[in-house]
C-alpha cells in the first residue's frame, strides 16, 4: 500500500448521506467511514446520521475479514460539532423523544466500542461533545495541531451533562479528577494540551492523519485502559466525592444543576471501576431527561443558538468582503493596547498611535503581558506570541495612515478630545478608509460630524477585558453608509467576536443598562450598606462578579465619565451619587490605582475591602438583603424594556444576547427581558411600586394586558 495514495475525500460522492464509506483492501480490510454532512459546515449527530451510522455499524460487523474502522471529517474545520440537541428547548411532551434519542446514541456508540477490531478517530477541527464521545468510543484518538481543532465536551455549558457516554468514558480513560476539571468547567483544549490531558493519544499533521490512522490499526491491538485506573477510580470516588461537591455548590451557588449532576454522574459511575458501565449510562440518560425539564437547561441553550444565529449572520455579511489587513488604532491606553493585541493575535497587522513615547511605551508593556499571560494559560504558543507581537508597529507621533484600511480610536471618553482626533483623520487616511471609535456612550453621530464623510464613521465598542468578553456592539449613526454595517460585521466576525447591532443612542445597549444597575450598587453602599453585601447578593442572583468589583475592574474614573453622560441624556431617572466623584478626586480608581471599593495587594493576592472607602460615603440605613437585590435587578429589567421599546437594537433577543455576553447577566436566566418574561410583568411593576420605583410605559402595559416579550415564554 501506498500512504500518498490514500485519500477518502477524493472518491467522495455527493449524496444525501452524513457518512460516506471506503473500503482499504490492501494490505488488509479496513473501514474508512467519512463524516461529511451535505450542505452544511458543520457535522452533527441528528437522529438521521446515527440511525445512517447503526446501518454502516451493521455492514461493518457482518464483515468476517476486517482488520479495523476509521472515523474521519472531510469538513474544513470540523470533526464532529456534537449532538442535535433542539430537543432540549421542547416541551414535556417531548421528553419521550428525548429520551429515544439518547439511548439511540449510547446503542450506537457501545457498538462502536464493543466491535472486535480496532477503531481510530482521526480528528481534525471541532471534537466536542457528542463527537468526542464518538471518540472516546474509539481505542484510539490522533488529532492534528490545527488551532480549529478543540477537544472536549462542553455539555454543562448547555444545561446538561455528556451523555452518550462521555461522563462514563472519560473518567476511566484520564482519572476522576481531571474528568471532573474537564466536564464541570465544560473545557475544550487544543490538540496539544489534550495529549498532555490523556484525552487522545498522538497529534500529527492534517496531512498524515489518514495514514497515522491506518498505521494503528495495522498493530491489529484494541487498546486497553491500565487495571489500576479503575480501582484508582474507586478509591478517589470515595475520597473527593464529598469535597468536590461543595467547592461544586460554592462555585456555582447552585445557579447550575448540570455542573452538580455531572458530578454525582461520574462520582457513582467511577466507583463502580471497569464493571458493566450500563448503570452509569442508564444515569447519563436519567440526568439529562431531568435537566431538560428545567429553565437553566433551556434558558442556556437558547442563549447558545442566539450566539450561533449572531455569528451566520456575520459570517453572512463577511461572504463578500475581502479580510482585512491593516488597522490603526489611536490610544495605547488599556482599552487601545488591548484591542491591538486582540488584532495582532488575528493576523491583523496594527500601526498603534499614542501621543508621546511613554504612553505608546506603556501600551506596549501591557500588549507583552497579555501575550505572556496567554502563553502561560497555554492558549496560544510562543511563537505565535512574537508573532502577534511583531505585527505591530508602534509609534508616537501622527503618522501618515495611507495604508490602514480601518481606524479605531480608542482615546479617553471625551467628546471633545474625540471630535478633535477625527477632524484629523480626514487628511491622515484615504477617503475609502473606516473610522471607528471605541467609546463606551458618546453620541457617535456628533464624532462623525467632525469628519468630512460621517457616512463612513461608526462605534465599535469592545468590552474590558477585549480578550476575554466577546461582544463587541457595533454602533451605526442614523443615514450611514449601509456598506459600512456590512463591513464592520464581517471584521467582528473576522477577529472571532459576536456583533449586536445598536442604534446610535446615549449609552448604546449594554453600558445603558447596566449604568442604572450599577448606581443602584453605588447608592445602597452610601446609605450604608457593606461592599460584601451589595456584590454578594448579586453573585448569588447568579452575575459573574458583583457590581462594586465590576466599578473597580471598569476604572471608577471611567464609570464616572460613563455615569455622567447617562445621567444628562436622562436626568429623569439616572444620576450619580456624589461620593463616586470624591473617590476618583482622591484617586481611588479602582484596580488599576490599586484602591477602589477595594483595595487590590498584588497580582495573586486576594481584593479586600477597602476601609477608606467608607469615608466618603453619606451613611444612612443599609437596606436588607432581598429589597436590596430587587432594586438592581428592577432596574435592569426595566432599562432593558426601554432600550427594546425604543428599538435600540432590532429584538429583543438582542437585547438578551448583549446583555449576557456584554454585562454578564446570568445566562440561565436567559437574558433581562427572558428573566422579566419569567417573573410576569405584572409581578415586576407591583416589585418596583413598592419599592418606590416607577415603572417604564412598556412595562405597565404589559402588566394591563397580561403580555411578553417572546410569544414562547411558558418557563
Amino acid at each position: 500500500m501506498q500512504p500518498e495514495a490514500i485519500n477518502p475525500f477524493d472518491s467522495l460522492k455527493a449524496g444525501s448521506q452524513a457518512i460516506q464509506e471506503k473500503w482499504i483492501t490492501e494490505p488488509g480490510k479496513i473501514c474508512v467511514l467519512t463524516f461529511d454532512k451535505p450542505n452544511s459546515s458543520a457535522n452533527t449527530l441528528d437522529r438521521a446520521t446515527l440511525e445512517e451510522l447503526a446501518r454502516r455499524l451493521d455492514q461493518i460487523e457482518a464483515s468476517p475479514d476486517i482488520h479495523g474502522v476509521v472515523f474521519i471529517s472531510a469538513k474544513e474545520s470540523i470533526f464532529i460539532a456534537g449532538a442535535d440537541f433542539e430537543l432540549l428547548t421542547k416541551g414535556p411532551e417531548h421528553r419521550e423523544l428525548l429520551a429515544e434519542y439518547l439511548e439511540l446514541g449510547q446503542r450506537v456508540f457501545n457498538r462502536i466500542a464493543a466491535l472486535k477490531v480496532p477503531t481510530v478517530a482521526a480528528i481534525h477541527g471541532a471534537c466536542l461533545g457528542g463527537g468526542y464521545e464518538l471518540a472516546l468510543a474509539c481505542d484510539y484518538r490522533i488529532a492534528t495541531p490545527d488551532k480549529r481543532t478543540k477537544i472536549g465536551l462542553p455539555e454543562t455549558k448547555l444545561g446538561i451533562i455528556p451523555a452518550w457516554g462521555g461522563s462514563t468514558r472519560l473518567p476511566r480513560l484520564v482519572g476522576i479528577p481531571r474528568a471532573l476539571d474537564l466536564i464541570l468547567g465544560g473545557k475544550t483544549p487544543n490538540a496539544e494540551r489534550a495529549l498532555r490531558l490523556g484525552m487522545i493519544d498522538k497529534v500529527v499533521p492534517r496531512e498524515w492523519l489518514l495514514r497515522a490512522a491506518l498505521q494503528v490499526i495495522g498493530r491489529k491491538t484494541k487498546a486497553h485502559l491500565p487495571f489500576w485506573r479503575g480501582w484508582g477510580n474507586r478509591i478517589m470516588a470515595t475520597t473527593i466525592g464529598g469535597k468536590a461537591r461543595a467547592e461544586a455548590l460554592r462555585r456555582t451557588r447552585g445557579n447550575y444543576p448540570a455542573t452538580i449532576a455531572a458530578l454525582d454522574v461520574i462520582i457513582a459511575g467511577a466507583g463502580e471501576g471497569f464493571g458493566d458501565p450500563a448503570p452509569s449510562l442508564a444515569r447519563e440518560r436519567k440526568a439529562v431527561s431531568d435537566l431538560a425539564a428545567n429553565p437553566e437547561c433551556r434558558n442556556l441553550f437558547r442563549v447558545f443558538m442566539l450566539q450561533e444565529h449572531a455569528r451566520k449572520v456575520a459570517k453572512e455579511a463577511a461572504r463578500d468582503v475581502p479580510p482585512v489587513r491593516r488597522v490603526a488604532v489611536i490610544g495605547a491606553g488599556v482599552m487601545g493596547a488591548a484591542i491591538a493585541q486582540w488584532l495582532s493575535a488575528k493576523g491583523i497587522e496594527v500601526l498603534l498611535r499614542d501621543v508621546d513615547a511613554s504612553r505608546v511605551g506603556a501600551g506596549m508593556g501591557r500588549i507583552t503581558k497579555l501575550y505572556a499571560d496567554a502563553v502561560n494559560h497555554r492558549s496560544i504558543t510562543p511563537r505565535e506570541a512574537r508573532d502577534g507581537m511583531d505585527r505591530i508597529s508602534p509609534v508616537a507621533y501622527e503618522a501618515p495612515l495611507k495604508r490602514a484600511e480601518w481606524v479605531i480610536e480608542a482615546a479617553v471618553e471625551k467628546l471633545a478630545i474625540k471630535e478633535q482626533l477625527f477632524h484629523g483623520l480626514d487628511a491622515q487616511t484615504l477617503p475609502a478608509t473606516l473610522l471607528a471609535t471605541n467609546t463606551s456612550a458618546l453620541p457617535v453621530a456628533r464624532i462623525a460630524a467632525s469628519t468630512g464623510r460621517p457616512g463612513r464613521v461608526l462605534g465599535l465598542h469592545f468590552f474590558n477585558p477585549v480578550h476575554r468578553m466577546p461582544l463587541v456592539e457595533v454602533v451605526i449613526p442614523e443615514g450611514g453608509d449601509p456598506d459600512v454595517k456590512r463591513r464592520a460585521l464581517a471584521l467582528v466576525q473576522q477577529i472571532g467576536k459576536t456583533p449586536v447591532v445598536v442604534r446610535d443612542t446615549p449609552g448604546f445597549l449594554v453600558n445603558r443598562v447596566l449604568l442604572p444597575y450599577l448606581m443602584q450598587a453605588a447608592a445602597a453602599f452610601d446609605g450604608g450598606a457593606s461592599v460584601e453585601a451589595v456584590d454578594t447578593v448579586m453573585l448569588d442572583f447568579g452575575m459573574p462578579m458583583g457590581p462594586l468589583r465590576l466599578a473597580d475592574e471598569v476604572g471608577l474614573d471611567v464609570a464616572l465619565e460613563v455615569a455622567q453622560t447617562l445621567a444628562a441624556a436622562y436626568p429623569d431617572r439616572m444620576s450619580v451619587p456624589p461620593f463616586l466623584a470624591k473617590m476618583v478626586e482622591a484617586g481611588l480608581l479602582g484596580r488599576k490605582s490599586g484602591r477602589g471599593f477595594y483595595d487590590y495587594p498584588g497580582a495573586k493576592g486576594e481584593p479586600r475591602t477597602n476601609w477608606n472607602a467608607l469615608n466618603f460615603r453619606t451613611g444612612g440605613t443599609a437596606p436588607d438583603s432581598v429589597s436590596l437585590r430587587d432594586r438592581m435587578v428592577y432596574r435592569m429589567l426595566d432599562e432593558a424594556a426601554r432600550c427594546q421599546d425604543e428599538k435600540v437594537v432590532a429584538t429583543a433577543e438582542d437585547v438578551d444576547l448583549g446583555m449576557v455576553l456584554g454585562a454578564g447577566f446570568p445566562p440561565f436566566r436567559g437574558g433581562p427581558l427572558r428573566y422579566a418574561d419569567s417573573l410576569g410583568a405584572e409581578s415586576i411593576v407591583a416589585g418596583m411600586k413598592a419599592l418606590l420605583m416607577e415603572p417604564c410605559a412598556r412595562l405597565q402595559t404589559m402588566a394591563a394586558q397580561n403580555q411578553k416579550f417572546y410569544e414562547d415564554a411558558a418557563d
